[in-house]
């Protein structure tokens, strides 16, 4: 299921899952806010799983869809990389190096719209597959 763009009532969307099973993908340097809750919620109901990367921009990244040797070393050694006098956050560095990655490809990613190539069954088969310690067969 997917809940759309942007915030979102997860409450009470996870309150009306009750007893299924769900993993809520969600970008980890923007829920903060609403972790504390979320935490409760889910330590309530073993059913859900949580799944909170650095961003979703790292999430794909780390997926190695790309196909750039560079991208893992970044990945395996960010504090090399990511300079705060230029990124406030590591979520706006994995952006940009995204961005830059794809920029003259059809994964060409810009942070207002998803391009759909992302959302193909290859390539979000290998999103989603990156995430580990979930099993979403079952």
């Amino acid at each position: 299921m997917h809940f759309g763009r942007g915030k979102i009532k997860y409450q009470k969307i996870l309150l009306e899952l009750k007893g299924k099973r769900v993993c809520v993908i969600a970008d980890g340097a923007a829920i903060g806010a609403e972790m504390k809750d979320l935490f409760q919620l889910v330590s309530r109901n073993r059913t859900i799983n949580l799944y909170l990367p650095e961003s979703f921009e790292w999430l794909i990244l780390d997926s190695d869809i790309i196909g750039d040797s560079e991208i893992r070393h970044i990945l395996d050694h960010p504090e090399d990389y990511v300079e705060s006098e230029q990124f406030f956050s590591w979520e706006r560095y994995f952006t940009s190096l995204l961005m830059e990655k794809t920029e003259d490809t059809y994964l060409k990613y810009r942070k207002a719209k998803l391009n759909k190539n992302y959302l193909n069954d290859r390539i979000r088969d290998s999103i989603i597959k990156n995430i580990r310690g979930i099993d979403f067969e079952n």
